[in-house]
């Protein structure tokens, strides 16, 4: 269960970390997540992802789906990498991947009143993970859910956008948000934050201030810059 003795979490799912860009996003103390969950089925990816030393981070080497089970995954490791072999012109390389069924993960490692954040952006997955959460009820425990549909870019699946849509529309949820109306900004970085902004993610106090001058030093030092980049640049 994702819980701290009785006290229920604050968890991010990463559904299609890749190589860190969002965990590198969401570990800002700002937020406060006691859990984050990155979810990659690339092998490639998954050295990136476990060098990142975070206590809080858990790199689970399967994807999320409506179905446990092996698949092919077509341009493993690539941003664009994808289950349907039509998002390409010419056939890409390919490796066996694992996949597990999105709401069995859900009922086996989430409690009840934990406060779920959850980016899908999976490898042509996102409208599957979404309908079978939707379809167990699951879908109404997340706090907020950002969809980045990739379905748009395969031809056999590019219907299914809209088709989802209509359907979340219709079981009167208001927790997610699609790709388009939040992930506004100059870097990746940026357009998670605001997303997570919009969806009420960040805690403000003395200690949290005091949290993140910490934070952003450790990350320069470490080489990575955009934190101390983003606090010196005035929010537009």
């Amino acid at each position: 269960m994702a819980k701290y003795g009785d006290r229920p979490m604050k968890v991010f799912l990463d559904v299609g970390a890749h190589e860190g860009s969002s965990l590198n996003a969401i570990r800002d103390p700002k937020y406060g997540f006691d859990r984050i969950f990155c979810f990659e089925p690339a092998s490639s990816c998954w050295p990136a992802l476990e060098s990142m030393a975070d206590n809080r981070v858990t790199i689970c080497r399967f994807g999320l789906w409506n179905a446990t089970r092996e698949h092919r995954l077509y341009d493993p490791g690539s941003r664009g990498a994808s289950i349907f072999a039509d998002k390409f012109k010419e056939r890409p390389a390919d490796e066996i991947a694992q996949f597990v069924r999105a709401t069995d993960w859900f009922r086996e490692n989430l409690a009840e009143g934990d406060e779920i954040y959850m980016k899908l952006n999976c490898e042509g997955a996102e409208c599957d993970i979404a309908e079978d959460l939707l379809d167990a009820g699951e879908l109404a425990r997340v706090r907020s859910v950002m969809i980045d549909p990739d379905v748009r870019k395969i031809p056999s699946q590019e219907h299914r956008e809209g088709e989802l849509g209509e359907r979340l529309r219709s079981a009167g949820l208001t927790n997610y948000f699609m790709e388009r109306d939040v992930m506004v900004g100059d870097t990746h970085r940026e357009r998670v934050q605001n997303w997570l902004r919009v969806a009420g993610a960040e805690r403000r106090s003395p200690r949290v201030q005091a949290q993140q001058v910490a934070y952003i030093v450790t990350e320069a030092v470490h080489g990575r810059r955009e934190p101390l980049r983003m606090a010196l640049v005035p929010r537009r």
